[in-house]
C-alpha cells in the first residue's frame, strides 16, 4: 500500500533503479559499438557477427533506456505530489501512459483458466477490459498485435461494436514475460483508427520494460502481501474486493469462481459500472445478484 514514506513506493530505490536501468543501456551500448567498429574493420566472414551482436545489444539498449524513462516519469509524478502539486499520489501505469504517449493502457497478468489481475491507466482501458471479460474475447487474450478499426468487429464480433461505443477504434497488444514463458499481456486501446508503428513499437518498449523490473524473477516480493515491490502493482489492491465479492457469490449462487466473476462482470456491464464499482456493492451488502 502507499503510504508516502517507502515500501513499495521508495523515491530513493525507484531513483536507484532509473540509475540501474541506465548503467545497463550504457553498457550494452558500449558493447554495441566495439562490434559496429569491428564488423567494418574484420575480415569479410566475421562481419556478419559483428552485426548481429551490435543489433543484439543496441535492442538490449533501447529496452533498458525505455525502462529508465518510464520509471524516471514516475518518480517525477511522485515528486510532484510530495511537493503538493497534485491531490492524490500518482498511479504508476497512469505516469507510464503519459510517459509513452498512449492515453488507455492495461496490463493482465493470467494466474489461471479464466483468471486474471488487471491494472489500468485510466476508465477507458478499465470499461474496456471489463468488456474483455465479459466477452471473454478482446486483445488482452488473445497473441500480441495489432488491430485497426476495420478489423475490430470482425476479430471480436462481441467486444468489437461494444469497444467503439467507448471510443476506441483500434488496439495494440504486446506479450509480458518471455516467449517462452508468457505472463500476460500490455494492451493499448486507441481512439484512432489506425494505430501507427510508433505507437505500437512504444507499446512493445514498455512491455519488455516491465518485463524487465516489474515481472522480472529476481523483484524482490514484499513481505506483507507477497507480490513484487514495485508500483505497478500496488493497484492491484483494488483486485483484493473483486475477489471478496466473487467468493460471496459463490455461496449465495451455488456456482464456481468463474461462473461467479462472471455474473460480476455481466452486471457491471449491464449497469455501465465499472466492475470494481459492482463488487463493492456486493461485498458491502448495498447490492446482491440475486
Amino acid at each position: 500500500m502507499w503510504d508516502g514514506t517507502g515500501g513499495r513506493y521508495d523515491q530513493s530505490a525507484l531513483r536507484e533503479l532509473v540509475e540501474a536501468e541506465r548503467g545497463r543501456a550504457d553498457r550494452a551500448a558500449g558493447v554495441a559499438l566495439r562490434h559496429e567498429i569491428l564488423m567494418e574493420t574484420a575480415v569479410e566472414p566475421m562481419r556478419p557477427f559483428h552485426r548481429r551482436m551490435a543489433e543484439l545489444h543496441r535492442a538490449t539498449e533501447g529496452r533498458h533506456r525505455a525502462a529508465a524513462d518510464l520509471h524516471a516519469g514516475y518518480v517525477a509524478a511522485v515528486k510532484d505530489w510530495a511537493a503538493g502539486r497534485a491531490d492524490v499520489p500518482p498511479a504508476f501505469l497512469a505516469a507510464v501512459a503519459e510517459n509513452a504517449g498512449v492515453r488507455s493502457l492495461a496490463v493482465t497478468l493470467f494466474s489461471g483458466p479464466g483468471t486474471a489481475a488487471v491494472v489500468v491507466s485510466d476508465p477507458v482501458a478499465a470499461r474496456a477490459n471489463d468488456l474483455e471479460c465479459v466477452f471473454g474475447e478482446g486483445p488482452s487474450r488473445e497473441m500480441p498485435g495489432v488491430c485497426a478499426e476495420r478489423e475490430l468487429s470482425s476479430r471480436w464480433p462481441r467486444f468489437g461494436p461494444a469497444a467503439k461505443e467507448l471510443g476506441v477504434r483500434a488496439v495494440v497488444s504486446a506479450r509480458l514475460g518471455l516467449r517462452e514463458a508468457p505472463l500476460g499481456t500490455l494492451t493499448a486501446y486507441r481512439p484512432e483508427p489506425e494505430p501507427d508503428a510508433e505507437i505500437a513499437r512504444s507499446t512493445e518498449l514498455v512491455a519488455d520494460a516491465l518485463t524487465a523490473t516489474a515481472l522480472h524473477p529476481d523483484t524482490r516480493l514484499d513481505a506483507e502481501d507477497g507480490l513484487p515491490v514495485h508500483p505497478l502493482f500496488g493497484d492491484l489492491d483494488l483486485e483484493i474486493v473483486v475477489h471478496h465479492a466473487t467468493g460471496m457469490v459463490m455461496a449465495t449462487q451455488d456456482c464456481t469462481a468463474s461462473d461467479a466473476l462472471a455474473l460480476i462482470h455481466a452486471r457491471a456491464y449491464a449497469l455501465d459500472e465499472s466492475v470494481i464499482e459492482v463488487a463493492r456493492t456486493i461485498v458491502n451488502r448495498t447490492s446482491t445478484l440475486s
